[in-house]
């Protein structure tokens, strides 16, 4: 529910709930003053993550203070009553959503919003106790004026109803069984390690134990900047890392390695002492994604760069040429060599903007997009043979494939795609009376079995510089040749290659022809039930 300047007086509508009945339950509950609980702080923590905010609050409202069990983004542990934006949530069961709180007359001379932590926005919804009384409510604020959309609302419903169980999961004076709080520290997929008050390691959960490779035997005792490569609590108490705040860093496994981690830290109590628990997750995979994610998008605007000036070649020949046809009479053969060479120019920036198509496809569907299935090398080399008869040479093209080869763990259609472009480009660039031929046998390429296809031809060959820039995109290695081509072939073939796992190496001398081979992984044999 949004409330803004103009709604106020229909939202007052809503009549309150009873006071005492609300704080008795509140006090049931038997939170109020109590050590933070993990249980709570991931709820607040999700909710800063989810909805991109930098302060949320699992707030319980006493009889004249509004006390936090939870807070991420903000140090004060309580505030006075009169000063709570949640004890005006807890009077509206739908929530309260204030987009700008400085044109709310109830909040606009707030000290809150005056000054720290400058509240601009505020979204809240109640939290209700086993008896149905609204005793507080899971908010996040922002510093910033925001508009909240309803699947934010939702996502807020959908934490506040998860802090809501948590809260009715103790019966009044039962404590929770201790071997819930540990099967649920041990199933949780983020490392636990818990420290005492010097910085050292006294107990680590499974997944701790996953991340850093070592038994929580071989961890206690280890201070905790021997594993993060700083200290967390000198950082707290020089207020360079807050509770509950998210931080990155490189972490050190026992055997030395090295990988990124994003950690938090919460100060609680622990078999009656404090302790303080640092959780966090092992990034190496995403940082990866995130350096594809961008050398991807630098490989798109050099493409992109260097398409503008491709295609303005054949664009300005047809344009051009069609140009004198229409502003000119000229005799047949004339007429006919210009149309020839508008045809011509079409056909290449037909073949440009397909080629330019295939890429961005391959590059935006990555390995996910992979149709993956045991595909047969005789199969494959025959449909790509039957699909080159056009160029007028495939009885040139000799196979030599070894007996009893695997199948492929392969996409077909880009595997043939690929292997197209190799057996175009030796067509292409050899003489029409040198054969070619398409070797294929099982090999082992870095210590992996793998399949190799070598294309072989007796045609211009390369350079070595030359050799070193064939994968670039738009690089021809004969440019003053008659010979059409985009020179995104090689570009094309390395990333599907690429995206298969496989290797790609050239051979190649100038005058001499080129080797060209594929290093492919074999599909994996099914051996059926057991």
């Amino acid at each position: 529910m949004r409330t803004e300047p103009d709604t106020i007086g229909r939202t007052a509508l809503h009549s309150p709930q009873p006071d005492a009945a609300r704080v008795r339950a509140l006090h049931e509950l038997q939170l109020l003053d109590t050590p933070p609980e993990e249980r709570f702080d991931r709820i607040t923590r999700l909710a800063c993550r989810l909805l991109g905010v930098p302060i949320s609050l699992l707030a319980l409202v006493d009889t004249d203070r509004q006390w936090f069990k939870s807070r991420v983004g903000i140090e004060l542990r309580e505030t006075a009553r009169a000063t709570s934006f949640c004890t005006h949530t807890i009077e509206h069961p739908g929530g309260l959503v204030i987009e700008d709180v400085r044109r709310d007359p109830r909040f606009a001379a707030n000290p809150f919003v005056l000054g720290e932590p400058r509240v601009r926005f505020y979204a809240g919804i109640p939290l209700a106790a086993p008896d149905g009384s609204r005793v507080g409510a899971l908010c996040v604020i922002d510093r910033e004026v925001r508009h909240f959309d309803a699947d934010q609302m939702a996502t807020l419903q959908d934490l506040a109803a998860i802090a809501g169980d948590e809260l009715r999961a103790r019966p009044a004076g039962r404590p929770a069984p201790e071997g819930w709080e540990k099967a649920l520290v041990a199933h949780l997929p983020d490392g636990i390690l818990m420290l005492n008050v010097h910085g050292e390691i006294v107990a680590a959960n499974p997944a701790a134990e996953r991340i850093f490779g070592a038994s929580g035997a071989m961890l206690a005792g280890r201070p905790m900047s021997e594993l993060l490569g700083e200290d967390v609590l000198m950082r707290r108490r020089a207020g360079a890392a807050l509770e509950g705040r998210t931080y990155q860093a490189m972490a050190r496994r026992l055997d030395g390695s090295h990988f990124p981690v994003e950690f938090s830290y919460c100060r609680m109590a622990w078999a009656a002492r404090p302790k303080f628990a640092v959780t966090m997750r092992d990034i190496t995979q995403r940082r990866d994604q995130e350096e594809r994610a961008r050398a991807t998008d630098a490989r798109r605007r050099h493409h992109f760069a260097t398409a503008t000036h491709e295609l303005r070649t054949p664009m300005s020949s047809v344009l051009g040429f069609s140009e004198l046809l229409l502003k000119r009479d000229f005799d047949p053969a004339t007429q006919r060599e210009l149309l020839e060479i508008i045809h011509r120019e079409s056909a290449r920036l037909v073949d440009l903007v397909n080629q330019l198509l295939d890429l961005s496809r391959i590059e935006a569907g990555g390995a996910a997009d992979l149709k993956l299935a045991a595909v047969a090398l005789p199969d494959l080399v025959a449909h790509t043979l039957a699909g080159l008869e056009g160029l007028g040479q495939s009885h040139r093209v000799r196979t030599e494939l070894a007996a009893d080869l695997p199948p492929l763990a392969a996409d077909r259609q880009k595997i043939q795609q690929a292997l197209t472009n190799i057996v175009s480009n030796s067509i292409k660039y050899s003489a029409p009376d040198t054969p070619i031929v398409i070797e294929a046998w099982m090999s082992q390429f870095e210590g992996r079995p793998m399949t190799a296809i070598r294309v072989r031809d007796q045609g211009i060959g390369m350079t070595p510089q030359q050799q070193a820039q064939v994968f670039d995109a738009f690089y021809r290695v004969d440019r003053a040749s008659t010979v059409p081509g985009s020179g995104l072939g090689m570009t094309i073939l390395k990333e599907i290659v690429d995206l298969h796992g496989g290797r790609i190496a050239i051979d190649s001398a100038l005058g001499a022809g080129t080797e060209v081979t594929l290093y492919l992984p074999p599909a994996v044999p099914d051996d059926g039930p057991a």
